[in-house]
């Protein structure tokens, strides 16, 4: 066997090796993966971002004229989303060179430092991402997820009015899922939905400090969305207001630590956290499952000002 050829199979051997390396946590559904982008090559018209006219407004668009995004956890300009949050919302990566199409003012646009080195856009103050469940320009399967991710504006101000992104602002998007204790409901984009066995008598208790790591799942009014079924969903208003949208009797909530569709890191956290099943009741934990009364739990997310 030649050299060259010895050569080029070790390339082949190495390049699968890495692919392998630092994988989402749990795979999220099949088509997403076909939506990572190698952020570094340039956009058909040699920009790294373009502006693109949607539903939302003017917002930016990166490679193929998909959807960008940016995380509010970010502060300061500071990418903080990395490892498996990276796989599910992968940066846009620039090289030195990197321009922004003409008609954008290149005075909002500037670059931060990523801990592996790579230079990441910035607009406004926001790092910017794609995310994975975007398969076509146009999408925008990512706004409002979690509360955290939102499409970013020509301005380089985030879009947080996900309420646009939803026709008539009703659609709500709760879809069913599966996972290794059997079927869970999931917000529009697959992410987990949670209960809070110390939501007594189906009243949120999750507030402040709690609602950050477990966001909400928030609907623009206090009807129930029409292709729900009323007799497993209905409608809670929080102590702020606004409406959550609750499974049996249970106000349903996301988990910040789950970054990937089909992601379940939340499941028995403090013993009082539980996946919600599509029945309106609650998956695992010690006892009833379906027990409202509420468990006490000892665990660092178990209390609703933890």
């Amino acid at each position: 066997m030649n050299r060259p050829f010895i050569t080029g199979l070790l390339a082949i051997g190495l390049a699968a090796t890495a692919c392998g390396s630092d994988a989402p946590l749990t795979a999220p559904a099949a088509p997403a993966s076909t939506a990572v982008v190698p952020a570094a090559v340039p956009t058909a018209s040699g920009a790294s971002v373009t502006g693109s006219e949607s539903s939302l407004g003017s917002i930016l668009v990166g490679e193929r004229g998909l959807t960008v995004y940016g995380f509010t956890n970010d502060n300061a300009a500071a990418s903080t989303c990395t490892g498996a949050c990276a796989d599910a919302w992968p940066p846009l990566v620039v090289s030195e060179d990197w321009s922004v199409a003409p008609g954008l003012d290149l005075g909002i646009f500037a670059t931060t430092v990523r801990d592996d080195g790579q230079l990441q856009l910035v607009a406004g103050k926001w790092p910017l991402y794609y995310f994975a469940g975007d398969i076509a320009p146009g999408d925008a399967n990512g706004q409002g997820s979690g509360d955290v991710w939102f499409v970013v504006g020509t301005d380089g101000i985030l879009v947080t009015d996900a309420a646009t992104a939803q026709e008539g602002g009703d659609a709500v998007g709760v879809l069913v899922g599966q996972s290794s204790l059997g079927d869970v409901l999931t917000d529009q984009v697959g992410l987990s939905l949670y209960g809070f066995k110390e939501d007594v008598d189906g009243v949120p208790s999750c507030e402040e400090a709690c609602a950050d790591a477990w966001p909400p799942l928030v609907i623009a009014t206090a009807d129930l969305p029409a292709d729900l079924d009323p007799t497993v969903f209905s409608v809670v208003q929080r102590s702020d207001g606004s409406f959550q949208l609750r499974a049996g009797a249970w106000p349903l909530y996301r988990f910040a630590g789950d970054a990937a569709p089909g992601d379940t890191n939340g499941q028995g956290s403090g013993d009082v956290w539980f996946l919600a099943a599509p029945d309106g009741s609650l998956l695992g934990g010690a006892g009833s499952a379906d027990d409202s009364a509420g468990s006490s739990g000892d665990g660092s997310y178990g209390s609703s000002d933890s």
